[in-house]
Order: structure tokens, then sequence, then C-alpha cells
């Protein structure tokens, strides 16, 4: 015997809401299959679905996407070795007697040394290059002579334009995981409707044979599985 299951994926879903949808109006005339406040519900509920898996989808693709990541890549490295190099720099200078070594504080770096921090993480050059933007800003305005090769204006050309890529990735997993958050949250009201969506189908074509019953409730999207007899005897 044919028995209903509920669609168990998204795409699943949205296929079925959107043939119930589109099933009801044939030839720009409302079939009065589903009642008017079930038609709309799920037509509401199909768009605000399919918008937020569609949101989905397209940010997975440009988080994923290997053009966007080989730019990302060298956008972080050329940054890492501008903020690298200016520090190493402004330590050649401070060794030279061109720059007190009491000015390493306003980068953020600690007097005593002339080493350079750990930029292997991501978040390490976005700190330390904002560090050293804001330093050499603040030691400039007293009248300090600007550090050549690389210059600041360059390193903070550099910095920006990684930063800003940086965001517009952060950007993209936020999106993502409130799409995904969002999608989760849906399921539950939308199986409540494909439920209620099937039961007036099946009640719209109750007098049906069953075979013609079958048909017409599959042309609006319910969906049937034959459940196997499992008890047959052996031959």
């Amino acid at each position: 015997m044919p028995y209903r299951r509920l669609p168990k994926t998204d795409q699943a879903r949205l296929r079925t809401l959107q043939q119930a949808v589109d099933s009801s109006i044939q030839n720009g005339i409302y079939t009065n299959v589903l009642t008017h406040n079930t038609y709309y519900k799920a037509k509401t509920f199909l768009q605000k679905f399919s918008r937020e898996v569609d949101v989905y989808k397209k940010c997975i693709v440009e988080q994923s996407s290997k053009r966007g990541n080989e730019k990302f890549e060298s956008a972080l490295k050329r940054a890492r070795m501008y903020v690298s190099h200016f520090i190493q720099v402004l330590s050649m200078s401070i060794v030279r007697g061109e720059i007190p070594r009491s000015k390493r504080a306003y980068y953020g770096l600690p007097e005593e040394e002339d080493t350079i921090p750990n930029l292997f993480a991501e978040s390490a050059v976005l700190e330390w290059g904002a560090r050293i933007i804001e330093g050499e800003s603040k030691r400039q305005k007293e009248g300090g002579i600007p550090i050549y090769n690389p210059t600041m204006a360059r390193v903070k050309v550099i910095y920006d334009l990684f930063k800003e890529m940086y965001d517009r990735q952060l950007y993209l997993k936020q999106r993502t995981d409130e799409a995904l958050r969002n999608i989760a949250e849906m399921r539950a009201e939308g199986d409540e409707i494909i439920f209620e969506v099937w039961g007036e189908i099946e009640k719209a074509f109750a007098s049906f044979s069953p075979e013609e019953r079958l048909k017409k409730c599959s042309e609006y999207g319910v969906i049937y599985y034959t459940r196997t007899d499992r008890n047959k005897k052996n031959a």
C-alpha cells in the first residue's frame, strides 16, 4: 500500500511546496483544491524559505570559490609582508639612532627588544597592522621623520585591501551561519504546512478511485512510497 512521507531535505521541501502552489493555479484560475488560507500560507512560507536557502547556497559558493580564496591568500600574504617589513625598518632605524627606542611603545612593541611579532594568524596581521598605522601617525604628528621603504601610505593601502577582503569573508560566514540557523528554525513550520497541504489535497480527491486519487494527489506534490511487505511467506 502507498504511504506518505514528509520530505527529508530542504530541496525536497521546496519542490513539494512549489508543486502544490503552482498546481493550485491552472490556466490562471484557482483550483480550490487548497483553501485560500492554506494556499497563501504555503506560498508565503515558500518565498521566505527559498530566500534563506538561496542566501545560504550563494554564501557557501562565494566562500569556497577557488578564485576568491586565491585573491584572499594573496592579499593576506602581501599585508603580512608589508607589516613585517615596516616593523623591521623601524627596528633598524632605532638601532641606527634615527628614532628613539622609546617610540616603539607607540606601535605597541616592547622597548627593550627588536623582535617581530608573530604574524602567522590573520587576526595578528589585522591587529599589528592597525597598531603600526596608529603608531606611525602619532609619531609623525610629534614631528618624527616618516619611515620609507615601505612608506606608511603604501602599508596602509595594502593593509586596507586585506582588511576589506577579510571583512567580506567574515560577513559571508556570519550571513551563512544566520541563514543556516533560520533554515533550521523554519523546517518544523515547513513540515507542518506540508502536512496541512497534503491533508487538504487528499480530502479534495477523496471521492476518486484509489488509482486516480494517487495520480491527482501526486500532481499536487504529495509524495507517496510503496510499502514493501516483509511478511510474505516463502513460496
